[in-house]
């Protein structure tokens, strides 16, 4: 009896670890272009979401700032040239001079936000962005919190807009094509948890049913 008791337990705790995740928040598939640098296309929020919820996003796609001079991924790790204008090379990353939306950060970085919000970097220039590496993908992923992104809760009706981190647009060509991961990230670490979890969250209520109705039955032989 003592097993079925903390079984029950186990289930109780494992659920709770279940639905504290977070919401997921739907990012529609949407080109950015990479002259959609001082605006760009924009999708409203359906839900009311948390810091702790959650965004798991993917893009696909490079731009170019140089006219062949500065390709990068979603992230503004540079896929291409060799060298490019900046004197940067691929798996690098460079800066944005004053005049871009996000000085400082990346060149090409895909943001994300609005004028009250402020504007984002989506994919973190990171190992699994490519940094360091003298391939870079061009093909990215991230799950990150609300929290982590905006810093503040997102309401129903939140328009927000793409963007890409540059100070001009003359000379930008390419896209990126975003929308949720397919399947990495939240993915594949939450996946597989879940797909235990549940079970087990399952057959732990099943023990007490049957405990409870164990014990009903044996108040009535008594």
């Amino acid at each position: 009896m003592k097993k079925i008791i903390l079984l029950g337990y186990a289930a109780a705790t494992l659920t709770v670890g279940v639905t504290a995740y977070g919401l997921q928040m739907n990012i529609p598939i949407t080109v950015v272009n990479g002259i959609d640098v001082f605006s760009g296309p924009s999708f409203t929020v359906s839900g009311n979401f948390g810091l702790s919820d959650f965004i798991s996003v993917e893009a696909i796609g490079t731009v170019d700032l140089n006219f062949g001079n500065f390709t990068a991924n979603a992230a503004g790790v540079i896929t291409a040239p060799p060298v490019t204008n900046t004197g940067n090379n691929p798996g690098q990353t460079a800066p944005a001079l004053p005049g871009a939306p996000l000085p400082g950060l990346p060149y090409a970085a895909l943001l994300i936000g609005n004028l009250s919000l402020g504007f984002h970097q989506l994919f973190p220039a990171d190992a699994s962005a490519g940094l360091g590496s003298s391939a870079p993908p061009t093909d990215i992923f991230a799950t990150r919190t609300i929290g982590d992104i905006f810093g503040t809760t997102i309401a129903n009706g939140t328009v927000l807009e793409f963007r890409v981190n540059d100070i001009n647009t003359s000379d930008n060509s390419g896209s990126f094509t975003v929308g949720n991961s397919r399947g990495q990230n939240v993915s594949d670490a939450w996946g597989m948890s879940s797909s235990v979890l549940v079970p087990l969250c399952l057959w732990g209520g099943l023990l007490l049913g049957r405990k409870n109705r164990w014990l009903a039955s044996a108040r009535v032989a008594q």
